[in-house]
């Protein structure tokens, strides 16, 4: 049960990652500039690589999704499209 910003915070998720030796996480989901990037600093602070698809994202304003993509981009994860992901997955 998540009961903070971050899906890490209070969770065993970093434990049942590790365990099926997952070291790549794909994240998603409402409020970019909250429980995104809040979940994004948690796994990158833990050694995951984060994969941040911004168009699978949202935040209350455009202009608040914009930044925090910015600000959190090559620092904590490596922000892209779903177009590209599914590119890079090989499922285009």
């Amino acid at each position: 049960t998540k009961t903070t910003d971050s899906a890490l915070t209070g969770t065993n998720l970093r434990l049942v990652l590790g365990n099926m030796g997952i070291r790549n996480v794909v994240v998603t989901g409402i409020y970019t500039d909250q429980c995104v990037s809040s979940t994004v600093r948690s796994l990158a602070d833990e050694s995951f690589n984060v994969i941040l698809v911004e168009d699978c994202c949202a935040a209350g304003t455009d202009e608040l999704h914009n930044h925090e993509l910015a600000v959190i981009n090559r620092i904590y994860c490596h922000v892209m499209r779903s177009d590209e992901l599914c590119a890079m997955m090989g499922l285009d």
